[in-house]
């Protein structure tokens, strides 16, 4: 049996406690060393490259597949070589734990690719490149089901909702793929509850399988009728049976049954492999395959005039098995389609024709072995990969909130070899578009309605609070595609309450997402213009300012009974000014315009007003740290009268204040702002920006990019702009406009390249040379600071934020952003170098962002010099007089409850404070104000029974919703477990629910248990308790039970969730049933553990004692 070692496993020199490391770890250790031998000399650089995560290496010589194309290369060989040898090193007991665990995945793997993937991979047309994997003839059938839609509507509202659901889908897909693959149908796609089902044209004569006496089609006596008649007609078997046994299946629910209703086609048949693009969560790039052909067009055709428990043939299908079958009722307005009624029973019976089917199947001798796991995975969502490897695939199924595109493409003939690079080429261009959004492209395929995508924001681990903006965005960016390519695209864009999880059966599935929503966003495609983009009313509540939404008059669709709203998005145009404004001479930042960037919700007077008051309310804070580091550098202290209103920037020196020695607000420098979103930089960068232009006449200069992909081009104009900005204020008459200021100001030798920043200065949107149209504007922005240097002191502001990406850094943005930094750096060390000397003003270099790159060499100068601020959370005491400056009244009149449960919750974010208050201020919070309109007292109500799970709108909430959907599933599962003890826990107490030290569990799978924990620590999901907290820690003796008994492996390690925000998101995530459960075999285990030993070897003893039977024992006494 073949056998792969799982990356999940092979970092086993991680730190397993006590006794099991020297005994496990070490003897793994030797066996995962890099093989000595290297075949021909060649470089050890493949052989000893580590596993990257999800990769699978096989372990048996056998299983190394000898046709990959790296194998012929020394370098593979040398890794095939210590690959091989593996296997060799390791005992049985750990050969036969792979094995087991390894073949349940890929049984649960194989049920996600279709036949004639297998067949193509076999026959090696799949990884050699071509698009076109298999070319062929045969019949296709489109099976419809309706009653989903009202199933999932009746079941979305309740909690247990998605398993009844599942187990619906499951009762009723379990027969019909049964079915299918009794008659030797090969199901291709799911298009939601409906299937495309391909039943392949071959030549049962010439298989070594065939008896040479019944025919292929099953009915002794009468001739064979040849490869394509013969498919056809065991498709009409097989949808004859079909309607036969599932025609009203009752799915239990409210009286909702379901009903199918078929078209079949048949003709010449191409299945295309598209894509390849790697998503932002894994490293293995994904693929598509879709079907095509005359069939589909058939099809088309045929399905519609099929009535629910119909079949309908279309005419080329009819032509073959017309002498076979009884044609049903006449379709009057398509008289050439023809109703299926039953076989011709005198010639043909569907037990025959599905017997000799099954007989003649071979299709399992080209069935995938674990050798080829790594390619099964390139057609599997990585989180549902990942559910099979954990064995917790029945999890994946769940209601949940999603948005979801759906986009009808037209102009293109998949059958034409040109056709078939353009679908290559579409498909992954849309791919590139959906992951720069961290979106999911859940199925690409060809069906009764054309070529379709399926996109889905929000499904696991790409979860995210803007999911719906994101979907309208990723939208823009694709009708860009559809124009490039020259074709037509149509885009539905809908959110809502959806199931998302497997639909199909143990032998066939696909991970997809049903629902009213789905189904709109589908109706909404259809009703839209070329290149056109409609949303529903939920999209539109739900997104944020970057997109604007025009109404359009209500439009009716199918399955809705009265008219529904529907809006055209249109992104929103960026500023014409940025920095200095011209006439005005007031500061304009952009962070005003990018709603990611950790602005608080909008107060009266829009987003400027809400940012100077939120400056005014942390600022004031007299002991924060960021605020008194400020202060500082600056040389003054925080003025709230900066933050009232419009500030003009004159160029004043009598009443210029000067920055403190040291400072680089003196000298020059750089000066850098870490820390993560809602931590206080933007507020912070906000009173520093003003102070300067204000007080020390040090004028700003900006370039942020973020929180979108693809901002290079905004970095560009805003550098541009408010550097021309600060030339207007000294020099009144630069010309307004921008590039006519360019054409003026720039130096000689740049003056060929400034047309290129033409469109950019129109449209920030513009998406081809981006590259170059930065470094152009690079170039431009140094040239024109040297000039101002000369005349004022300059602070280049310089801001990345990549929003709510979970994985940043697998966007280019980043890179693009330090690479523009490193640039900028060099003029800010000359100006340090050399500037004073030749009488030039100081010119400081701020950076604002999450995570800095170390080696960049603006963030080692800042570092040097000092003037590295990280912010981390506010302490108690810069708590409380926060909450005393947002609420306006004396810190001494907030209540010690309320000050525990907002530093408990919030950890000192600033922003989550703000939105726990906010919330609390809707039902649990009072403030009563007196007659004299001033703060009386504040009234706290039921603050212990708040459900923070429920503030979802919330950042602070769905920021945390986010994080725990990112988790890994066997992670995922641990923090939801440790959710379910008030006090601490231990890694036996986890292992209990899912591999029980008392049935039969391995060292492996506690192991596995063990670096699910120890990740979580090191993220500060959970902790680690040490033994000095354990003492004194009333939880160990509320749950444990072990006491002063000595472990096997050691001292026990307890951990605990005290998070209170994660406690409360991941416990919500729980059943009641679930959370007992889980609690009920910690108990049991325990008991076992404190118990069962003594007795066990009580009893040993009492077997190992000499025993007499009684009856002997008299006999003897007898004697």
């Amino acid at each position: 049996q073949a056998l792969w070692l799982q990356p999940t496993c092979s970092d086993l020199a991680l730190a397993w406690p006590r006794r099991a490391a020297r005994e496990l770890g070490g003897s793994l250790r030797n066996a995962m060393a890099p093989a000595k031998a290297n075949p021909g000399g060649a470089s050890n650089e493949a052989a000893e490259r580590p596993l990257r995560d999800g990769e699978v290496v096989p372990l048996n010589r056998a299983d190394i597949p000898s046709d990959n194309n790296s194998s012929s290369t020394p370098s593979g060989q040398g890794r095939q070589t210590r690959i091989a040898g593996i296997a060799d090193r390791l005992n049985d007991s750990i050969l036969t734990w792979f094995k087991k665990r390894n073949g349940d995945t890929l049984q649960g793997a194989l049920a996600f690719v279709p036949w004639v993937l297998q067949q193509a991979y076999f026959e090696g047309s799949l990884d050699n490149g071509q698009i076109v994997i298999h070319r062929g003839t045969g019949a296709v059938v489109f099976s419809d089901a309706s009653g989903f839609t009202a199933l999932t509507e009746r079941l979305a509202e309740k909690s247990n909702g998605a398993e009844l659901l599942s187990q619906c889908l499951t009762g009723f897909f379990t027969p019909l793929i049964d079915l299918i693959n009794n008659y030797r149908g090969d199901v291709i796609k799911f298009s939601g509850d409906a299937l495309m089902i391909y039943f392949q044209s071959v030549d049962d004569t010439i298989s070594p399988k065939y008896n040479c006496v019944v025919p292929p089609h099953g009915t002794y006596g009468l001739p064979d009728l040849g490869p394509m008649a013969t498919a056809v007609l065991r498709a009409s078997a097989c949808c004859i049976e079909i309607h036969k046994r599932l025609h009203m299946f009752d799915t239990g629910v409210d009286g909702v049954f379901f009903c199918l209703h078929i078209g079949v086609g048949c003709g010449n048949i191409n299945i295309l492999q598209v894509g390849g693009e790697t998503p932002p969560e894994t490293h293995v790039p994904r693929c598509e395959y879709l079907i095509a052909g005359p069939p589909l067009e058939q099809i088309s055709d045929a399905e519609p005039l099929a009535k629910n428990g119909e079949t309908c043939l279309s005419p080329q299908a009819w032509e073959h098995v017309k002498d076979c079958v009884i044609e049903g009722r006449p379709l009057e307005s398509k008289p050439e389609f023809h109703l299926l009624l039953r076989m011709d029973e005198s010639k043909y019976t569907f037990p025959t024709i599905k017997h000799a089917a099954m007989e003649n199947d071979n299709r399992i001798e080209k069935r995938f072995k674990l050798s080829e796991l790594n390619v099964i995975r390139r057609y599997i969502p990585s989180a549902v990969f990942k559910q099979i490897e954990c064995g917790t695939l029945v999890y994946v199924n769940e209601m949940r909130n999603i948005s979801c595109i759906f986009i009808n493409g037209a102009g293109l003939d998949v059958m034409s070899s040109k056709g078939a690079t353009t679908a290559q080429e579409l498909m992954v261009s849309v791919q590139k578009a959906c992951y720069q959004h961290e979106g999911t492209l859940n199925k690409f395929l060809i069906d009764d309605k054309g070529m379709l995508f399926l996109l889905v924001f929000g499904l696991p681990p790409l979860v995210h609070t803007d999911d719906p903006t994101r979907a309208v965005l990723a939208c823009f960016d694709m009708v860009k595609i559809f124009k490039r390519l020259d074709l037509v695209g149509r885009f539905g864009v809908t959110t809502g309450r959806s199931y998302c999880g497997v639909c199909g059966s143990a032998r066939r599935m696909e991970y997809t997402v049903l629902g009213d929503c789905v189904n709109l966003s589908a109706r909404l495609m259809g009703s839209c213009t070329p290149q056109g983009i409609l949303c529903d009313e939920e999209t539109k509540n739900r997104s944020s300012t970057e997109v604007i939404f025009n109404a359009l008059a209500p439009i009716r669709v199918k399955g809705k009974e009265g008219q529904i709203p529907v809006f055209q998005p249109v992104k929103k145009d960026g500023v014409q000014e940025i920095g200095i404004t011209a006439e005005k001479k007031k500061l304009r930042f952009p962070w005003y315009d990018h709603p990611f960037a950790g602005n608080a919700s909008l107060v009266a007077g829009g987003v400027a007003n809400a940012n100077q008051l939120n400056v005014q309310q942390l600022c004031s804070v007299k002991t924060w740290a960021g605020i008194v580091r400020m202060q500082e550098l600056l040389g003054g202290g925080f003025d709230k009268s900066l933050h009232r209103g419009e500030q003009t920037i004159t160029l004043d020196t009598k009443t210029s204040l000067k920055a403190p020695a040291g400072s680089p607000f003196l000298e020059g420098g750089v000066l850098v702002l870490e820390s993560q979103t809602g931590m206080g930089k933007v507020e912070l960068a906000e009173h520093l920006v003003t102070y300067c232009a204000k007080c020390l006449q040090i004028l700003p200069v900006f370039g942020t990019m973020g929180p979108r992909p693809g901002d290079s081009v905004r970095l560009a104009v805003e550098l541009l702009r408010s550097s021309l900005g600060v030339l207007r204020l000294l020099k009144p008459e630069t010309p307004t406009d921008d590039f006519q200021a360019l054409q003026k100001l720039a130096p000689q030798e740049l003056s060929s390249r400034l047309p290129l920043l033409r469109q950019a200065l129109k449209d920030t949107k513009v998406t081809e040379r981006q590259d170059e149209i930065l470094d152009c504007s690079l170039e431009v922005t140094i040239a024109l600071l040297s000039s101002l240097v000369k005349q004022t002191a300059v602070l280049m502001v310089l801001q990345f934020e990549y929003g709510t990406s979970l994985f940043p850094k697998t966007l280019e943005d980043q890179g693009i952003f330090w690479k523009a930094v490193s640039k900028l750096t060099e003029l800010v060390k000359t100006e340090m170098q050399s500037g004073k000397a030749a009488g030039h003003k100081p010119l400081v270099m701020m950076i604002i962002c999450r995570e800095v790159e170390e080696q960049n060499q603006a963030v080692k100068i800042a570092r040097e010099k000092g003037s590295f601020v990280h912010l981390s959370g506010l302490t108690e005491e810069n708590i409380l007089e926060y909450m005393s400056n947002y609420l306006i009244v004396p810190d001494t009149m907030i209540p010690q409850a309320l000050r525990q449960f907002v530093a408990k919750v919030t950890l000192g974010n600033p922003r989550h404070i703000r939105e726990t208050i906010d919330q609390l201020l809707e039902h649990n919070l009072q403030v009563h104000v007196g007659a004299n309109k001033q703060p009386k007292n504040i009234e706290v109500k039921d603050i212990d029974k708040i459900n923070l799970a429920s503030w979802q709108h919330t950042a602070m909430v769905g920021g945390t919703v986010c994080l725990l959907e990112s988790l890994d599933p066997l992670e995922a599962a641990v923090l939801k477990m440790s959710t379910c003890f008030h006090g601490t826990f231990t890694l036996p107490d986890l292992a209990a629910s899912t591999c029980s030290r008392w049935a039969d569990a391995t060292h492996f799978d506690f192991l596995r248990l063990f670096k699910a924990i120890r990740k979580l620590v090191e993220s500060n999901i959970i902790e680690a308790i040490v033994d000095e907290e354990q003492e004194g820690d009333e939880g160990k003796r509320e749950d444990s039970v072990i006491d002063d008994k000595k472990e096997a492996f050691g001292k026990t390690q307890y951990f605990q969730t005290r998070n209170m925000l994660i406690r409360a998101v991941g416990g919500a995530m729980v059943l009641e049933a679930q959370k007992k459960s889980v609690k009920r075999q910690a108990l049991i285990d325990r008991a076992l553990w404190r118990e069962l030993p003594g007795r066990m070897e009580d009893l040993a003893k009492k077997r190992n004692a000499q025993h007499i039977p009684w009856y002997y024992e008299q006999a003897f006494r007898r004697m």
